[in-house]
């Protein structure tokens, strides 16, 4: 990795290649359940702020962060019916960017001023935008977590103190789970063995990642799948003896260059999720600390509670800020664990290389058909 490809990489304000790159996909901006009707937020992504909105009728609405008069916020505004009216001067503009009303103006004035409005769907209790030019490209669409079947969604929201692309690497990385996740891994069957043989290949979607492992005299391949440009779905074990195997699906999305929002949907039987959540709110140390304390040596992760409800997370935040804020991948040494890795480079570096040179990049997409989560066995040779 050069420090001009790996710039690429990393930088996401609008105009950088990765920036461009990302905003030609959906992406989750915020928890439904997190805004209420007749409230707005300033909520930043990929460097930019946008002002986010639910309607009195419910609907949610993104559009610029300023008022395009005196440039003040508008989330700190009213939200007026399916509109929101600027607190500084009163100017009024509707989910589609159209300013209604421009007290003590002119009324041929108001019709001459627009906003920037972004599309904008709820889907499995996220919150998605558009922040991209041109044609709105296929929502998203996962069936896998479509059908209830007597479960309900559980969504969480963490930050992640450096670099998106740190985390998606780490996404693309089946040998972590057995040192990071070393605790969960040894509760099961499934991941307790190292993996024998990795592979990864690109597909209409993005990268499907296999890993072979030996149970007595069987092997399973177990199945993880990549969505461009950011999204990951699998399915994860246990983090602790009362904890079941959940299909995980999750995006890494850019707050700034330093900063990453996860956002992490599964589907649990009500009694889980019900449990999840008296967890989260049950009195542990928070995330924050731990991290620092194991990072400045004050702690060791194997002090960290093994039934912490965000275990997982602890330990992954703990691998990654070890990398640093922004990593620096002149000076690794790759293995064949990392082939994951090193097709997502590669296709990264394709795909901006089309931004660069101002060409379209590949048409992304999925297939209706569910795909396959968990382990498969290997037909024998």
């Amino acid at each position: 990795m050069t420090k001009f490809k790996n710039s690429d990489l990393v930088h996401v304000a609008p105009g950088t290649p990765a920036g461009k790159f990302l905003r030609q996909f959906w992406q989750p901006l915020y928890r439904a359940e997190d805004i209420k009707p007749g409230w707005a937020k300033r909520v930043q992504i990929m460097n930019e702020f946008v002002t986010l909105y639910r309607g009195d009728d419910g609907v949610a609405h993104v559009v610029a962060d300023r008022c395009p008069h005196r440039n003040t916020q508008l989330s700190i505004g009213w939200v007026e019916g399916d509109a929101i009216r600027c607190f500084y001067h009163g100017w009024k503009f509707n989910g589609a960017g159209e300013c209604l009303e421009m007290p003590c103006e002119a009324e041929n004035f108001t019709r001459k001023v627009t906003i920037r409005a972004y599309p904008t769907y709820e889907y499995l209790g996220l919150i998605f935008v558009y922040l991209g030019e041109g044609e709105v490209p296929a929502k998203p669409h996962f069936p896998e977590l479509d059908e209830e079947d007597g479960r309900v969604l559980d969504i969480r929201r963490a930050p992640l103190p450096f670099n998106y692309f740190q985390r998606l690497e780490n996404s693309l990385d089946e040998a972590h789970v057995h040192f990071v996740h070393k605790v969960s891994a040894d509760l099961t069957d499934e991941l307790r063995d190292l993996p024998q043989d990795f592979d990864a290949e690109e597909t209409p979607y993005g990268i499907l990642r296999l890993g072979v492992r030996e149970r007595g005299d069987n092997k399973d391949n177990r199945y993880s799948h990549f969505f461009m440009p950011n999204c990951n779905f699998l399915v994860v074990p246990p983090s602790n003896e009362d904890d079941i195997w959940a299909a995980h699906l999750t995006w890494r999305v850019p707050v700034t260059d330093e900063l990453t929002m996860s956002y992490a949907v599964e589907r649990r039987p009500a009694d889980e999720s019900a449990k999840k959540a008296r967890e989260s709110k049950a009195e542990h140390r928070p995330v924050t600390e731990i991290v620092a304390d194991v990072l400045d040596g004050r702690m060791r992760m194997q002090d960290v509670d093994p039934n912490h409800p965000a275990l997982f997370n602890i330990q992954d935040i703990v691998a990654m800020s070890g990398q640093g804020k922004i990593y620096n991948r002149e000076n690794e040494r790759l293995g064949q664990s990392d082939i994951g890795i090193i097709l997502l480079r590669k296709i990264y570096q394709r795909e901006l290389g089309k931004i660069r040179a101002g060409r379209p990049i590949k048409k992304w997409h999925r297939t209706s058909d569910k795909v396959m989560l968990g382990f498969k066995p290997l037909a024998a040779e």
